[in-house]
């Protein structure tokens, strides 16, 4: 089995006057971000590896969620993420190394929500709804697929096993 979490980026500065790559986190979104690490750990739903789209308030949403958790989780950045379609964020999937099995990309809307919900083939429906509204900052899907190697994944073939946004996380 594989594991794949989305994460979209925390809480960020408004667009209004800068360069949309270089916006940092507002304070609600550390907060947010901490909080839903701490959420995923104490569920014991930690992936491998975090890799981001490079851009400030996706980098930084990854490295608190890596500061959060007792286990050294490696960063990566691949900015092919940034900006991406759901078929980009397909093939960056498709393309991990098989000897990751829990792997999470920390990205943007519109294209990560998107792309999540091409995955899904089944879930509670409650879930999958939810996540079909609103994909919210600083939101974690966790896909599971029944395949040995990444790029067996199909779409429409994961069970959504978790949709967690920060407003169902006590602060």
């Amino acid at each position: 089995m594989r594991r794949l979490f989305l994460v979209r980026h925390a809480k960020a500065e408004p667009a209004v006057g800068r360069d949309d790559y270089e916006r940092k986190l507002t304070d609600r979104g550390r907060e947010d971000a901490r909080r839903m690490a701490a959420a995923l750990a104490a569920r014991n739903m930690l992936p491998e590896v975090l890799i981001h789209s490079g851009a400030a308030r996706a980098m930084e949403t990854a490295e608190i969620f890596a500061a959060m958790w007792e286990n050294k989780i490696p960063l990566e950045k691949d900015l092919r993420i940034y900006d991406a379609s759901p078929s980009t964020l397909f093939a960056i999937v498709r393309g991990l190394p098989d000897s990751r099995k829990r792997a999470a990309l920390v990205g943007h809307n519109p294209g990560l929500a998107e792309f999540a919900l091409s995955l899904v083939g089944s879930g509670a429906q409650e879930e999958i709804r939810r996540m079909a509204l609103k994909f919210p900052t600083c939101a974690v899907a966790a896909l599971d697929f029944r395949v040995q190697a990444w790029d067996d994944a199909e779409r429409g073939s994961a069970l959504l096993s978790l949709f967690l946004t920060p407003g169902e996380v006590e602060a």
